[in-house]
């Protein structure tokens, strides 16, 4: 059979909120996108000619965008989708169909619950729910073959004005055997910075160990597209960064695992096989795992394996709003496991949040006493936001509410220049104007602390630049505040533009 070729480009879009936003350009720092990589490296395998644009790294405009995709002509165009990309997406799609045939396939959680309205209006021509390596390599063979998307399991695509939704694709068990993510194409140049995990000028590849996670916390939507957690083995993950590291030279790796190690039984095997491999004298890895997977001994371990970032989600100071939320840890144990990480002298990246239901303003309070007490090398202060496919999307839905700017559904959307921006979410009895409040407070309380200050500086944590500017933007933020709380004055940034600092 004379099968024809076929050109498939797959986009990392970037919102419109960082396009137009100097702060979130500087700010927000690209990783490599772990679901395009490892598509591309299936349609790749299949000998079938693809392409990548990481419009979020790139930053390029979308009138660039849009010549690039005239000059590529693909057949087949796939956009991965979070929330707060959709609105750029649909601006993009409405272009794109101006000159171009190509089939156009989203996936994410967000084309997974809204399959219906992306494809009835035309956005989309086909959805792939859930995981997508077999789905996309099923939709591609059936468009050169010309055999139809009917029995193609784990998508819903449009036909002559009908939506068809065919039944689910079964999970992948065997993670081991999916092919490496395929970086290489991607321009890497874009990925060797990441303030939070203290990375500066230096190739960073992501890593993922698991797919799912086995905790139900409220504020998460994973289970939409890893309902179940399964995991890799050790040996199949260490393989992949020796591959990496003699491939690209990369001396950084990042576990994007909901939790890594995901057992201390693992963990000191995982450890154990690295040291062994003597990787570990060659890169320095970071991770993200729970209070309650860690104890000394494997966070020992951890240390002499090479790991030199853990992140860890503590989210709020109120024992009653982790119990509430689901998280299934207690305050001693994050206060335990700090004082451990300390001693061995392992960065750390604190994750809290504010806002979340049921919490009031002296909860808020309690979650920046909190992380000041905890003391991480970084700290992160996120807004909770009910991302769609969460036990809390479905609360905030039952209030009779919807995604009205899908730009809103992203913790960081608050960096404006006032306190006048109306979140998607506050709980009862407080307002936006008090949630961003906290924000300000709570980041220029955690880092206007002379400790804090004086350790990135004579560890170079950031750029000088980056650090420069850092304080810039703290300090106004927090004076802003201050402004509309005490002074009621009108909402504008009176200390200045922060686009001719930059120039300087």
């Amino acid at each position: 059979m004379n099968i024809p070729s076929m050109k498939v480009l797959l986009i990392n879009p970037i919102t419109e909120l960082i396009q137009r936003s100097r702060k979130l350009k500087t700010f927000v720092a690209p990783i490599l996108p772990m679901g395009i990589g490892s598509l591309a490296a299936v349609i790749n395998e299949m000998g079938v000619e693809v392409k990548v644009i990481d419009q979020f790294a790139n930053r390029i405009s979308d009138s660039a965008l849009l010549n690039e995709i005239k000059a590529y002509s693909p057949d087949m165009i796939g956009f991965s989708c979070l929330t707060q990309a959709m609105h750029k997406v649909e601006i993009l799609v409405r272009e794109i169909r101006k000159f171009s045939e190509a089939v156009i396939v989203l996936g994410g959680i967000h084309p997974t619950l809204f399959a219906d309205q992306l494809l009835s209006s035309g956005v989309a021509d086909v959805i792939v729910r859930g995981e997508g390596e077999r789905s996309i390599a099923e939709v591609i063979t059936a468009m050169q073959q010309k055999s139809g998307l009917s029995q193609i399991k784990g998508i819903s695509f449009s036909n002559e004005g009908r939506i068809f939704h065919n039944e689910d694709r079964p999970l992948v068990e065997d993670l081991d055997k999916l092919p490496y993510p395929a970086w290489n194409f991607f321009e890497l140049e874009y990925y060797r910075e990441a303030p939070l995990a203290l990375i500066t000028n230096e190739l960073a590849i992501p890593v993922l160990g698991s797919r799912g996670c086995p905790y139900k916390c409220m504020f998460c939507a994973q289970d939409i597209i890893y309902p179940r957690p399964r995991y890799r083995s050790s040996l199949g993950i260490i393989k992949e960064m020796e591959y990496f590291h003699g491939k690209f030279k990369a001396k950084r790796f990042g576990f994007i695992d909901a939790n890594f190690p995901f057992s201390v039984e693992f963990g000191l095997e995982f450890c154990a096989d690295l040291i062994r491999s003597g990787l570990h004298k060659k890169i320095r890895w970071a991770t993200e795992t729970r209070v309650n997977l860690v104890n000394e001994e494997l966070l020992i371990m951890m240390k002499k394996a090479g790991v030199d970032l853990i992140m860890f989600g503590f989210e709020v100071g109120s024992q009653r709003i982790l119990n509430k939320i689901n998280k299934n840890t207690a305050l001693d144990q994050s206060r335990k496991v700090m004082q451990i990480v300390k001693k061995l002298k392992i960065n750390t990246l604190g994750l809290f949040m504010l806002g979340l239901p049921g919490e009031t303003k002296d909860d808020c309070e309690e979650t920046i006493r909190f992380a000041k007490e905890l003391n991480p090398t970084i700290a992160k202060f996120n807004i909770a936001i009910p991302y769609p496919g969460s036990k809390f999307y479905l609360d905030f839905c039952k209030e009779g509410k919807n995604i009205s700017d899908p730009e809103k559904f992203a913790s960081w959307h608050d960096w404006g220049n006032d306190n006048s921006e109306e979140l998607i979410y506050v709980p009862d009895g407080m307002t936006s104007k008090d949630m961003l409040g906290f924000q300000r407070r709570a980041m220029f309380e955690f880092y206007a602390r002379p400790g804090i200050i004086w350790d990135f500086i004579i560890h170079r944590r950031v750029g000088l630049k980056k650090l420069i500017y850092g304080a810039y933007i703290l300090l106004s933020r927090y004076f802003l505040y201050l402004k509309n709380r005490f002074w009621n004055m009108p909402s504008h940034d009176f200390i200045g533009n922060e686009s001719a600092l930059l120039r300087k």
